[in-house]
């Protein structure tokens, strides 16, 4: 199935390297434990009557012998059903819900030890690293498998031009394996490294007393000034005594003096 999708993540080497380069066709022994049908759903929003209208709509696929019986679950199916859970609280109708399973299930022929392999990959990477993971879906029906990392550089660029709903796997998986307890870091979940530039420029910006900053190219080199505006010319002294590279202008208004403290910095461009 082919989709138009208004809502582009930029090609990403973590997730072609992982997901295509290790997961896809890897014969490693958690898939296995993923896709052993021996759970039951055991929750009382789930009657017989709409298992069998998820199968007819099929946003469960019922893989009963001879389509009878009472049905036992994988963990990526379990998984699975608490996110319909989740949908349908949202509002999601089954049509809808219909067309986020077949984005999820996009890669599903590419890996014959994976129910959908999209899903259960993400799943690793939640159980077994403090990344992340969200499922979201758009408002044209769009859903996406990916980082939290990854929402926020196609935001950054704008590629993102609809609105959509998002669920925590993370916090889900916590939920279902209950003798486990994951670990998320919500804060420094990007593993892109910064430049030493971006670090020189968030550490400017949440220095008190710094009022502009200004960037200037000169060769290989980044040239930073960091300018400070002080009232008191002691604390201005001071400062300029802790400068390696620094330079002090007083300026005078009405009889009034201010001082100008200009902190100047060199960094190695990147790419020269």
């Amino acid at each position: 199935m082919k989709f138009d999708d208004k809502n582009i993540f930029p090609a990403s080497n973590w997730f072609d390297l992982n997901f295509f380069g290790e997961f896809v066709n890897s014969d490693i022994s958690i898939k296995k434990q993923f896709n052993e049908q021996i759970l039951k759903v055991g929750d009382k929003r789930l009657s017989s009557r709409i298992l069998n209208h998820w199968y007819e709509t099929g946003i469960i696929n019922d893989n009963r012998p001879n389509g009878k019986g009472w049905k036992k679950f994988s963990f990526s199916e379990l998984v699975w059903v608490h996110i319909i859970f989740k949908l349908r609280t949202f509002g999601l109708d089954l049509k809808r819900i219909k067309l986020v399973k077949d984005h999820i299930d996009k890669y599903n022929s590419i890996d014959k030890a994976s129910n959908c392999p999209l899903l259960e990959f993400y799943m690793l990477v939640a159980i077994y690293s403090t990344t992340p993971v969200k499922l979201i879906v758009f408002e044209s029906g769009q859903a996406e498998m990916v980082r939290q990392i990854d929402i926020d550089i196609a935001n950054q660029l704008e590629f993102i031009s609809e609105d959509f709903i998002s669920i925590d796997i993370n916090k889900l998986l916590n939920k279902l394996l209950t003798k486990k307890n994951l670990k998320v870091d919500y804060l420094s979940y990007s593993d892109i490294p910064k430049s030493p530039l971006m670090k020189q420029i968030e550490d400017s910006v949440s220095t008190d007393d710094i009022q502009s900053i200004t960037i200037k190219v000169k060769g290989k080199d980044y040239i930073i000034d960091e300018k400070f505006f002080m009232k008191d010319r002691t604390k201005a002294n001071a400062l300029m005594s802790v400068l390696k590279f620094g330079e002090l202008v007083e300026k005078k208004n009405g009889g009034r003096s201010t001082y100008e403290v200009t902190n100047k910095k060199k960094i190695k461009r990147d790419n020269p």
